[in-house]
């Protein structure tokens, strides 16, 4: 072999290795190339107020049922559900021509009384004088005085019957206690009304309340006067509110115990409040380190809640928590995050566990 030969051959060999020492760069560079650019965040311990939350029911401050204490027929009702009526305006009639005829038979008995008590009055004062001037006898004065208490005493029984007439007719008329709105009707007209049993009901408007039940594990954590959160779902909107009224027993209610939260609402918010209307109570205890993350950011899984993390190779690391209560946008996370780690909250493209990662 010639020395042509030779240096032909030591030139092919170098070329060759240049062009595999550039491939094996390129594929260098391709392997190291990201699959995904994130954005990332950094895991902060934060002191974080207890939520409590409790369900509840609108309901009116001050709402009343109103009875009767007489048995009779109802004549008329005059008010529907929903209707608008003021203080002292007529809502039931029930049937009182026997209480009237009564009444009648008690006015004739005071005329009666009244001229009896009149004719015993003169004779008292003229006895009186008769015996001070020695014209008339004990005898003759005390069987006149006698007379004058007896007829003092009818014509006082018989004004408290009248009174008691007066009192009977009062309750076969029902009438508004205080301005307010019909919340439902019970009986209809025709109805046998009994003493006691509930005729219409009747709520103020405006002011409101929840009855909130709390369970026991958490009732030494609320006390009178709390300020509160209350959602309500029908309007969407919250109203603000301070509980009242703690009922330290339970035995009544099923283990549970009930909280009044009077509420508090915006001129705008009056009008679209009504009773009945479902509400959920948020409140603020005390303070404990927590960690929230975005709710966008958690993988769901089945039963399993994870979230992307940044691992220390610089790759995507799903990573399984325990997660706690929801605040807003924000969720507690219970285990599975330490303070100071990153974890990813945007992406461009997709994402998997392990895939090559750039942070913008």
């Amino acid at each position: 072999m010639n020395s042509k030969t030779i240096l032909l051959i030591a030139i092919t060999a170098t070329l060759a290795w240049g062009f595999q020492s550039c491939g094996s760069e390129s594929n260098v560079k391709e392997n190291q190339k990201a699959d995904v650019t994130v954005s990332v965040q950094t895991v902060k311990m934060t002191n974080q107020p207890e939520l409590l939350n409790f369900s509840g029911k609108i309901e009116a401050e001050t709402h009343s049922n109103l009875s009767t204490r007489i048995m009779g027929q109802i004549a008329r009702i005059f008010v529907e559900p929903g209707q608008k009526v003021s203080k002292g305006q007529l809502l039931v009639q029930i049937k009182d021509q026997d209480i009237q005829a009564k009444k009648a038979q008690v006015k004739a008995n005071m005329i009666k009384a009244e001229a009896a008590f009149e004719n015993a009055e003169k004779d008292y004062k003229r006895f009186t004088v008769l015996f001070e001037q020695k014209s008339a006898s004990q005898k003759e004065l005390d069987d006149v005085t006698t007379h004058y208490n007896m007829a003092k005493a009818e014509m006082e029984t018989v004004k408290q019957m009248e009174a008691e007439i007066n009192e009977m007719l009062r309750y076969s008329a029902i009438r508004a206690p205080y301005h307010g709105i019909i919340a439902k009707k019970y009986m209809n007209e025709g109805d046998l009304a009994s003493p006691g049993m509930p005729l219409v009901a009747i709520e103020k408007p405006g002011e409101y309340k929840v009855l909130a039940r709390i369970p026991e594990t958490e009732i030494s954590k609320i006390q009178k006067n709390d300020p509160v959160k209350v959602k309500i779902k029908a309007i969407n909107e919250i109203v603000n509110g301070k509980i009242t009224e703690v009922n330290p027993s339970a035995l009544y209610t099923g283990n549970q115990f009930e909280a009044k939260i009077l509420l508090e609402p915006t001129e705008s918010q009056i009008s679209k409040l009504f009773s009945g209307m479902y509400a959920q109570v948020s409140l603020e205890k005390g303070g404990m380190p927590g960690i929230l993350i975005p709710n966008n950011v958690l993988v769901r899984k089945g039963q399993l809640t994870g979230v992307y993390t940044v691992s220390q190779m610089g790759t995507a690391m799903l990573r399984w928590v325990r997660v706690g209560k929801t605040k807003g946008n924000m969720t507690e996370v219970l285990s599975g995050l330490s303070d100071g780690e990153k974890y990813i909250v945007s992406y461009q493209g997709k994402i998997w566990d392990g895939a090559k990662i750039s942070i913008k």
